[in-house]
């Protein structure tokens, strides 16, 4: 059917969870996701990204397995953290990408991204961050990209939505940027 199935445990008395994705169909839209400054379109030749440092932050364990599995299909070197701190101490500038689940307790999603661009001084160090949410409202994705979010992907996240995702990001970087 198209996708894969793979068992994940943190060590021996600790459980395990079985992951699975397959290719059911495609949904009515594929870009749910809200880029006010730029056309959406995947690139027809981008279908894999091998090699591009990802950091995913996800304080539920399944949806951060579930998201670097979706993401390491598509060819992604992917680094998972469940919290704001632990983002922090892990990314470097060789992360080119942040996906944030923005129901992290509290407003930390909100500043975490304050604190990771600011974190980088230099414009091309500084990582995309794509906010992971479920929420569909129009003004809260605006507020998003407001705080500092480049991006937002809305729940339940698929591969199709990772790759447009990633796709329109770097391109839009490589154009603006030189980078």
């Amino acid at each position: 059917m198209d996708g894969n199935i793979w068992i994940e445990s943190e060590g021996v008395g600790k459980g395990s969870t079985a992951i699975f994705y397959v290719k059911l169909g495609f949904p009515a839209r594929l870009n749910e996701f809200q880029l006010p400054h730029l056309r959406l379109q995947s690139k027809p030749g981008q279908t894999g990204f091998p090699g591009l440092k990802v950091l995913v932050i996800d304080d539920n364990g399944v949806s951060r397995t579930a998201t670097k599995g979706l993401l390491v299909h598509i060819g992604c070197d992917v680094t998972t953290v469940s919290s704001g701190e632990e983002c922090l101490r892990v990314i470097t500038k060789d992360h080119k990408a942040v996906f944030m689940d923005v129901s992290l307790p509290g407003a930390e999603s909100y500043n975490l991204a304050r604190r990771v661009h600011g974190k980088f001084p230099k414009r091309h160090e500084k990582p995309l961050i794509v906010a992971l949410t479920g929420n569909t409202d129009k003004s809260a994705k605006e507020n998003l990209l407001r705080v500092g979010m480049d991006a937002v992907v809305v729940k339940p996240v698929s591969v199709e939505k990772m790759r447009i995702a990633l796709s329109e990001l770097l391109e839009y970087r490589k154009d603006v940027h030189g980078a």
